[in-house]
């Protein structure tokens, strides 16, 4: 009974281990097999990674695999937007959806429409990366470059995943790209036209254009005048022109004076319209500043007024910081030491006699003028010497002009006393004098020495007592003596007088 009971016992654990196992190997079966490599995952995510390089030449394609060293690849650049589309109705889990991702790629087939679109910018690194995408085909498009730059690729397609080009028997599903850009030259200019800021007060012109990176739409558009406050007044706008040749209306912009040493002309949304339809070479705007020549101060060597210039322009989704007026690196900023340069000079006026005596009150009228025979346009008038000088602040030099070398016309500047010193003539002609550059940096001071001699040059006039006069009466006293004592001794004799 006993060896039953054993035997059942047995009996019953094999049962059971055979039970088990059967269930373990049940269980094994009914289980889905893993897919093999070669074939894709309905539910696998996929991520896309767009790098952006400024490259003016263009190197090969890429494999979707990460670059390891990008040194050749350009400076990265930031602020650019991308626009990323799944393509509807195509199924890259079947073999189909491949022959119709196919048939796009080759333009017999177009897409049948897109999804939700993703927006992405760049960053510092150049990169923007989109994760968490379903298994599809892509479209990738740059809507907006960054400043300085206009976008060279066209828009493109992507599958997500791709072949694994490293093994070529499995699928990748974080993807790399790498669109380029190419940099825009002269993307921030400036001219200059001073020929008619002859004196201080009157004003500078100042054509500013700025070149606009290719973008969809515009989110901002900005052509800024960087200029030195302590030399120039408050500017107006005279003048705003697209790139076509159109001028701009005045509620396409505003003047921003806000802030110190900057002139800001803003588009608003109607300029910002009009500048997205333009293209190519047209794809620029030009704004016409008009700043007035503040007095100088003191008497001494006089630096240039140079005035620089930046554009900010942005695209929707570009949230870059803007420009650094000062970075020398930035392609749409003219930086310090690079702007077109003013010059003008003091001037100071000595009066003295010919003993070198310092005469007050004189008057002069300041004229310009080709030379001393040849007035133009009188600058100004009663300028009058105090303690033997007087000082002309700020007059434009004369050989250089509009931003170059060159002699400006007339040639120089003309001095016409209009007032003598007491008991002193006036001069006879007018004096001609120029300001001159003479190289770079501060302009010297002109000194301008005129002398002046005593009325009829130091002559006494007669009949107003003078020694002329004293004379002649001598001369006419002696003669009048002589004749009477003549008349006397005659009359005697004709008496027979001894």
């Amino acid at each position: 009974m006993k060896s039953l009971k054993r035997t059942l016992a047995i009996a019953a654990a094999a049962g059971m281990l055979s039970t088990a196992g059967m269930t373990g190997i049940a269980t094994a079966q009914s289980a889905t097999p893993a897919a093999p490599p070669s074939t894709i995952s309905a539910n696998q995510q996929a991520s896309l990674h767009i790098h952006k390089f400024q490259n003016d030449t263009p190197g090969p394609a890429g494999n979707g695999t990460p670059i390891g060293d990008t040194s050749g690849l350009g400076k990265p650049l930031a602020g650019a937007v991308f626009k990323v589309e799944q393509v509807n109705g195509v199924d890259l889990t079947k073999n189909e959806g491949w022959v119709q991702a196919a048939d796009i790629a080759k333009g017999t087939t177009q897409p049948s429409g897109f999804g939700t679109a993703k927006n992405v910018t760049t960053n510092a690194q150049g990169q923007a990366d989109v994760a968490g995408l379903p298994i599809g085909l892509y479209r990738v498009t740059e809507t907006s470059a960054p400043a300085g730059n206009q976008i060279t690729t066209e828009p493109f397609y992507v599958t997500l995943p791709m072949t694994n080009p490293q093994d070529r028997s499995s699928w990748m599903y974080d993807v790399h790209v790498y669109p380029k850009n190419q940099k825009q030259t002269d993307v921030i200019s400036k001219k200059v036209i001073d020929e008619s800021a002859v004196i201080e007060g009157r004003n500078i012109q100042y054509d500013v254009t700025g070149k606009l990176p290719s973008s969809q739409k515009l989110a901002r558009a900005e052509l800024v005048d960087v200029y030195p406050a302590d030399r120039l007044g408050t500017p107006q706008v005279t003048k705003v022109t697209y790139g076509d040749g159109t001028q701009a209306n005045p509620s396409d912009y505003t003047l921003d004076t806000s802030t110190p040493g900057q002139a800001k002309v803003k588009f608003t949304q109607s300029g910002l319209a009009k500048l997205d339809t333009l293209q190519g070479d047209n794809r620029k705007a030009t704004a016409t500043f008009s700043f007035p020549v503040t007095k100088s101060q003191g008497t001494g060597p006089l630096n240039p007024i140079e005035n620089r210039a930046l554009v900010i322009a942005k695209g929707e989704g570009d949230n870059t910081p803007d420009p650094d007026p000062d970075n020398p690196d930035d392609p749409s900023v003219i930086p310090p030491g690079k702007g077109p340069e003013s010059y003008f000079g003091n001037v100071k006026v000595s009066k003295t006699d010919e003993n070198n005596t310092l005469l007050n009150g004189v008057g002069f009228d300041l004229y310009r003028c080709a030379d001393k025979d040849n007035l133009g346009e009188k600058l100004a008038e009663n300028l009058t010497t105090q303690n033997g000088s007087l000082t002309i602040n700020g007059l434009h030099v004369n050989d250089f002009v509009n931003g170059a070398a060159g002699q400006t016309d007339p040639s120089g500047y003309c001095l016409v006393e209009v007032k003598a010193a007491e008991g002193h003539s006036l001069l006879a002609e007018p004096a001609y004098f120029q300001v001159l550059r003479s190289g770079e940096g501060p302009v010297n001071l002109t000194s301008v020495d005129l002398k002046n001699v005593k009325d009829n040059a130091g002559f006494n006039l007669p009949l107003t007592g003078g020694k002329g006069v004293t004379l002649l009466l001598v001369l006419g006293g002696l003669i009048i003596v002589i004749g009477a004592g003549y008349a006397y001794m005659s009359s005697r004799k004709d008496r027979g007088e001894s």
